[in-house]
């Protein structure tokens, strides 16, 4: 049986795609492609006050998208940064690792 994946992020990670957009001079126009394939999901307050008391996460980011995964259900964290979700409920997955399984 063959699954769909999902990716879904937080707005968050739209603005900054945006701000690299403009930065490095990439069109906009391939993010918006981009975008299509995506679902964003909701930083809302008690996903803020769950990643800002969390003290296991160096950086707040990767509280806010741990925590966004969970109040929303999400099987698994895709990253390149897995030390970052040492402690998380979820799996955490590189890129590499989760196309290895699918393949």
């Amino acid at each position: 049986m063959d699954k769909k994946l999902t990716l879904s992020l937080n707005e968050d990670v739209i603005e900054k795609a945006k701000k690299y957009s403009k930065q490095s001079n990439t069109s906009l126009s391939k993010l918006i492609k981009f975008k299509v394939m995506v679902v964003l999901l909701e930083l809302n307050d008690k996903i803020t006050e769950l990643a800002l008391s969390d003290e296991s996460f160096n950086d707040f980011e990767d509280g806010f998208q741990y925590y966004t995964a969970i109040e929303n259900e999400i099987d698994i964290i895709i990253t390149r940064n897995k030390k970052d979700f040492k402690n998380s409920r979820l799996p955490v997955l590189s890129a590499k690792e989760y196309l290895s399984i699918k393949n």
